[in-house]
């Protein structure tokens, strides 16, 4: 339980620090002035939210058992209805979002959900190769023991 909680911990700062730094570059980059005290605690209520779908999808021995794949699932049923609705409450949609916003949030959602894919079957492919060879070498060592 107290790993989880580093782990909770780690991810809350990690990711409220570099979501600030971004926040600021895109303000300057924009010529905003200023940046709203509540702004920045929703963004803090985004990054809660976010460690907290981490660690209960990634760190929870019950869910990571079952794989990658499936602990990216909960991750992302977990995240996103939470992540749209502090978009709307940090002025990031408005009304019902323009189309160009939705079609933009969607596509790096899909987009990040299939390069995971792509990569759990690369990096999986190489273990299997690996664990494969490891496999052989046992039973090579274990026929010489006979």
């Amino acid at each position: 339980m107290i790993e989880l909680l580093k782990n909770f911990r780690d991810g809350v700062a990690y990711s409220f620090a570099w979501l600030v730094l971004c926040v600021i570059m895109m303000a300057c980059a924009l010529g905003n002035e200023a940046i709203s005290v509540s702004f920045l605690l929703k963004l803090l209520v985004l990054c809660l939210w976010a460690s907290l779908s981490f660690v209960i999808s990634f760190r929870v021995s019950k869910i990571r058992k079952k794989g990658f794949m499936v602990s990216l699932t909960c991750f992302y049923l977990l995240f996103l209805p939470v992540e749209i609705l502090l978009f709307y409450a940090m002025g990031i949609f408005r009304g019902t979002g323009s189309p160009v916003l939705w079609i933009i949030f969607i596509a790096i959602v899909f987009g990040a959900y299939l390069l995971s894919l792509m990569i759990d079957a690369i990096v999986m492919k190489r273990k299997a190769v690996e664990y494969t060879k490891h496999l052989e070498n046992y039973q090579k060592i274990k026929a010489l023991e006979k």
